[in-house]
């Protein structure tokens, strides 16, 4: 499964786990949950992608 770790200023903050695999339907979510974590968080955010077993 891949999830993705939030970064803001340098320290992972939360946790992003997509319910789906699908590569569209991957990126359709990260475009979206992006969003809104740069109104939350401002314009310092990073996501790191990984793969959890």
């Amino acid at each position: 499964m891949i999830v993705y770790d939030v970064i803001v200023n340098g320290q992972k903050i939360d946790t992003l786990r997509p319910m789906t695999s699908r590569l569209k339907e991957l990126r359709q979510f990260i475009e979206q949950q992006f969003s809104l974590l740069e109104e939350k968080y401002g314009s310092d955010v990073h996501l790191s992608r990984r793969f959890e077993y």
